[in-house]
């Protein structure tokens, strides 16, 4: 069951939330239900009153808080690094709030023994203080670690955070070792996890850190959607993913710290309900997030409740209970999945004028550990209304070309110009340029128009609040399907289409950019003969009369030198050409490329 708009699911969500906050308002040592509690308040009873106001009533909130913000902080993190089991304290969070937390149990006894002051009384303050800014300074160091000798990467981030905790766990060892028996109870109680709210002004931080990241995460919906399908493919799609990405981290990671001052540690709620409304809500962010926070609050409430119960008189610890379940659930997705680290680009360097909508200038692609360029010396001047082909054997550089014009991926030296003028993006591709990579994934439970509108939100920025399409953009869509015969299929999803089918609804997500540039990989590589016939044919018609410049690799050189307007020959580490399609210098070039035979071999016009 997939909830097609997120009002729907909000509501739920909301009813949920209100059921779950009636039943641990009910559950405690006086199992007195709720409402007859607030019958009692009414009636001016002060004890029922207190029972609400001053131990239920904040443990409620407590545990809706931290669920809400655990939760929306492993939608951020899976998406930021497309990891589908990436826990919000993967990235240092839990290391630095528990070394922190520890250490704050000696050093308020020593400072109430100055001061004369209670120390159980202080404790409840300056333990989340302190983890809270123990959380900070270990994600701080986590992602200083994760920049030295590169640029910043998610799973460098990620890395570092484990560093960080086998540290921090070491450090924590030793300081529990030193304390008596008083103290290292109460370290151990917050090792646990547990909700509790001492003081309503300990709130006031968390609901707005809470609101404001719910904000900016529903803001970025349609950003963090499309980083689903990978690096290439989402900056292809005009989004910075370098940017996003590392924005979602940040946000990640304060939602994770500012929980587990208020919780301890309180672990696998960031990764248990992402996946569990994933096939539920569906794997749209402005559905999954504010359903994320309505129900991984409901979820803690819940949870808070049961451990109330569960070894009643006494009280189990709520962090472990979800560790119970969610150990078992990550056991289950580590072996069902694995993770595609992304790809983050360097700055490009500054560009020279030039006319053409597409250039380059002394153009260098190497990757890094080779010996040699993979391409050198790369001077092309494109112009609109062409459909530019490039061809060449297996590992020519093609697919490096594309990422370099997309601006996915810098070159190691030389320009890029737009319209002639520097590219100054970095990391994506500009405004006016689509690229559909080689190995483009669909996420499970996109149905096909859903995937194509990809195409148009990812760029654009849809509206948070909805789901629907603008009619303008609806429009865009319908007709990206229709031209790659997909209009039948739209309602159906990805799974049920054949690769030849998946590959078309991809093209059709490209083509829903409407970029004056459009750049594709290999776009008829899982087309049998008639449908690759028909694509290129396709590309074609919407180069003349569109005025769009298209610039596709391809293999097969019989469909190439048919529909191409001219043709890019790729050998030895340089391009040769364009070539018009009859012409003798593409003759040559393609002999030299594939060998004399090619001709035959393709049955091209002179075999």
């Amino acid at each position: 069951m997939v909830l097609s708009h997120p009002t729907r699911a909000w509501l739920l969500g909301f009813v949920v939330l209100l059921l779950a906050a009636g039943v641990t308002l009910s559950l405690g040592a006086g199992h007195t239900p709720v409402w007859t509690l607030l019958r009692q308040a009414h009636d001016g009873d002060a004890v029922a009153l207190a029972i609400l106001r001053d131990v239920r009533l904040p443990r409620a909130v407590a545990a809706a808080l931290i669920g809400a913000s655990l939760s929306i902080s492993g939608v951020l993190l899976q998406a930021a690094t497309r990891n589908p089991v990436a826990d919000p304290y993967l990235v240092g969070t839990s290391a630095g709030a528990t070394t922190a937390a520890v250490l704050a149990a000696p050093l308020t006894a020593w400072l109430c023994g100055l001061l004369a002051l209670p120390f159980e009384q202080v404790l409840p303050w300056l333990q989340p203080l302190a983890a809270f800014a123990g959380a900070l300074a270990a994600v701080s160091l986590a992602f200083a670690i994760a920049r030295a000798g590169g640029p910043l990467r998610p799973e460098r981030v990620l890395l570092a955070g484990l560093v960080l905790t086998a540290f921090a766990g070491a450090m924590t060892s030793f300081l529990l070792y030193q304390f008596s028996d008083m103290r290292l109870r109460a370290a151990t109680l917050w090792l646990m996890g547990g909700v509790s709210l001492p003081d309503w002004r300990l709130a006031v931080p968390m609901v707005a850190l809470l609101a404001l990241a719910l904000l900016w995460s529903l803001r970025a919906a349609a950003g963090l959607n499309a980083l689903g399908l990978g690096s290439d493919a989402a900056r292809g799609l005009g989004v910075d993913e370098a940017r996003l990405a590392k924005h979602a981290l940040w946000w990640s990671s304060a939602l994770a710290a500012i929980a587990v001052s208020l919780g301890g540690i309180i672990g696998f709620v960031g990764l248990l309900v992402p996946h569990a409304l994933r096939g539920w809500l569906g794997r749209d962010h402005r559905a999954l997030l504010p359903g994320a926070a309505l129900f991984g609050a409901a979820f803690l409430m819940l949870c808070d409740a049961l451990a109330r119960v569960l070894v009643a008189p006494a009280e189990l610890p709520v962090g472990i209970l979800t560790a119970l379940a969610g150990a078992p659930v990550l056991v289950v997705l580590l072996g069902l999945h694995r993770r595609q680290p992304p790809l983050y680009a360097e700055p490009p360097p500054p560009a020279q004028p030039t006319d053409a909508i597409l250039s380059t200038r002394a153009l260098r692609l190497q990757h890094p550990g080779q010996p040699a360029p993979t391409l050198r010396d790369v001077h092309l001047d494109l112009q609109r209304g062409q459909l530019l082909l490039l061809v060449g054997a297996n590992g020519a550089g093609k697919s490096t070309l594309l990422r370099a014009l997309a601006g996915v991926a810098p070159p190691t030296s030389g320009l890029v110009l737009d319209h002639g003028r520097a590219r100054v993006q970095a990391g994506r591709a500009p405004d006016h340029v689509a690229l559909l990579p080689q190995d483009p994934r669909a996420e499970p439970g996109l149905t096909v128009q859903a995937l194509v509108a990809l195409g148009r939100t990812a760029f654009l920025g849809a509206q948070p609040w909805r789901t629907d399409l603008p009619p303008d953009d609806l429009r865009a869509v319908q007709r990206a399907l229709a031209q790659c015969q997909l209009a039948d299929r739209a309602a159906e999803p990805c799974a049920a289409l054949s690769g030849g089918q998946l590959q078309r609804a991809f093209v059709a997500m490209v083509l829903a950019r409407e970029a004056d540039v459009v750049l594709l990989d290999e776009p008829s590589a899982s087309l049998d003969l008639p449908q690759a016939e028909q694509m290129l044919a396709m590309l074609a018609e919407i180069t003349h009369a569109q005025g769009r410049l298209i610039v596709a690799a391809v293999h097969d050189l019989r469909l190439a030198t048919r529909h191409a307007d001219a043709l890019l020959v790729l050998h030895d580490g340089q391009t040769h050409g364009p070539f018009a399609p009859g012409s003798p210098q593409l003759r040559v070039a393609l002999e030299a490329a594939f060998g004399p035979r090619i001709g035959a071999l393709a049955g091209l016009p002179w075999s």
